[in-house]
C-alpha cells in the first residue's frame, strides 16, 4: 500500500512539473497535422472518430510514420499468453496510473494531463497502428512533436523484451 502511495506521489509531482514547464497548446498535435508539415514528419492523418482517445470524440486522430529504425519492426511475442501476462504486470506497474487499469486513458493521473492519455482499449485505433509504431511510442515516449504529451520514454527503463510484452498486452485489450 505504501508503495502505491509513493508511486502516486511521484507521478503526481512529475505531472505537475511537466505541466508547469510545458509551453505547448492543447491543440498542438491537431494544428501540426493540419499545418501541412507532412514532409518533415511523414504525417498520416486518420479521419476516424475515437471517443475517449487522446484528442477527444469527433476529432481527427493524427499519427506520424515511425522513424525508419522502428518502421518494419514486428512483435516477436505477438499472441503469446505468457508475454501478455508479463505485459499486463508491467502495464499495471508503469502505465495504469495514466492510461487506467483497462487502458481507457482514465488513470488517476490522467485528469491533470493535456493532452489526455490515449485510450488504448480503442480497438479501431490500436488495430490501425503497426507494431513498429507502438514500439516507437513506448520506447521514445510522447515528448516529441506532434504528440507533445507527458508520456515518458521507456527505452532506458524497460528492456526490449518488456516493451514488446507491454505491446502484446495492449493488443489483447478489448478483445
Amino acid at each position: 500500500m505504501q508503495r502505491v502511495f509513493w508511486l502516486i506521489v511521484i507521478v503526481t509531482l512529475g505531472m505537475f512539473s511537466l505541466t508547469a514547464c510545458s509551453t505547448t497548446s492543447a491543440s498542438a498535435p491537431e494544428a501540426q497535422a493540419v499545418s501541412g508539415d507532412t514532409a518533415q514528419h511523414g504525417q498520416m492523418e486518420h479521419n476516424m472518430e475515437h471517443a475517449g482517445d487522446e484528442h477527444g470524440a469527433g476529432m481527427a486522430h493524427a499519427h506520424v510514420d515511425p522513424p525508419s529504425e522502428y518502421a518494419q519492426l514486428t512483435n516477436p511475442f505477438a499472441g503469446d499468453a505468457v508475454a501478455i501476462a508479463a505485459g499486463q504486470t508491467i502495464f499495471d506497474t508503469n502505465c495504469a496510473t495514466c492510461h487506467g487499469p483497462q487502458g481507457q486513458g482514465d488513470g488517476l493521473a490522467a485528469t491533470g494531463l493535456n493532452p489526455k492519455p490515449a485510450n488504448l482499449a480503442d480497438r479501431q485505433m490500436l488495430d490501425s497502428l503497426s507494431d513498429g509504431y507502438l514500439f516507437w511510442r513506448v520506447s521514445e515516449g510522447g515528448a516529441l512533436a506532434p504528440f507533445n504529451s507527458a508520456m515518458p520514454a521507456w527505452k532506458a527503463t524497460l528492456s526490449e523484451e518488456q516493451r514488446w510484452q507491454v505491446i502484446s498486452y495492449l493488443r489483447s485489450l478489448g478483445r
